[in-house]
């Protein structure tokens, strides 16, 4: 099936509510919430003046320079490297986004300030291949997310109590971290065989060349 060009999707669903409609107001709601003083403060709590940088003369500019320190790996990062981050997420682990009324997600949003955090989220790209503190984060609620929506699916639709909640979560997080080691574990033995081929190859194209001789 030929996939559709942006331009010639519908604009309106079987409903005829605009598709589009529930992620815009989302990102219209995360965009206000930057301007909110709960986040400025938060921000403004992780800021580390340093000294200023040098000039290309070698000497020091006017302004200092100014980085935000993450609470994870206590690194300092400029401002584009990070997140201010929801410790408790937006949308609970154990609910579907689509069942939240927009209120719901406004005050979820708009949060109190000791439920923020600054995390590192530098791409993988611009950091040597290591994971950013956010970029981690995601992964792990990412997993969870999907392990209550399995189980979800064959439950009913009531909402679990919270001490089910905090067991299987406790559960799933040690599960996680067995899925990283595992993963850890897979990489060091691919890099492995790697460096042998390597090794192999040169060592074969060296005793090629001493034949020749």
């Amino acid at each position: 099936m030929k996939k559709l060009n942006k331009k010639d999707k519908p604009l309106y669903d079987e409903n005829g509510r605009w598709v589009e409609e529930r992620g815009r107001i989302k990102g219209a709601i995360r965009r206000a919430f930057r301007l909110s003083p709960q986040m400025k403060e938060v921000l403004n709590n992780a800021r580390v003046e340093l000294s200023p940088a040098l000039k290309k003369d070698g000497t020091p500019g006017k302004r200092p320079r100014v980085r935000y320190r993450c609470v994870q790996c206590n690194e300092l990062f400029s401002q584009k490297n990070v997140q201010v981050d929801h410790i408790e997420t937006v949308v609970p682990l154990y609910k579907a986004e689509i069942s939240m009324s927009y209120d719901e997600i406004v005050r979820g949003v708009f949060c109190d300030k000791d439920n923020l955090q600054v995390l590192c989220s530098t791409p993988i790209k611009r950091n040597n291949g290591i994971q950013s503190c956010h970029h981690k984060k995601t992964q792990e609620e990412k997993f969870l997310r999907n392990k209550w929506s399995e189980l979800l699916k064959k439950c009913d639709s009531s909402l679990p109590k919270i001490d089910y909640i905090k067991e299987n979560e406790d559960k799933w997080k040690e599960e996680y971290q067995k899925h990283l080691e595992d993963k850890e574990e897979k990489k060091r033995l691919r890099d492995e065989r790697r460096r042998e081929k390597i090794t192999k190859r040169k060592g074969n194209s060296t005793s090629y060349k001493g034949n020749e001789k």
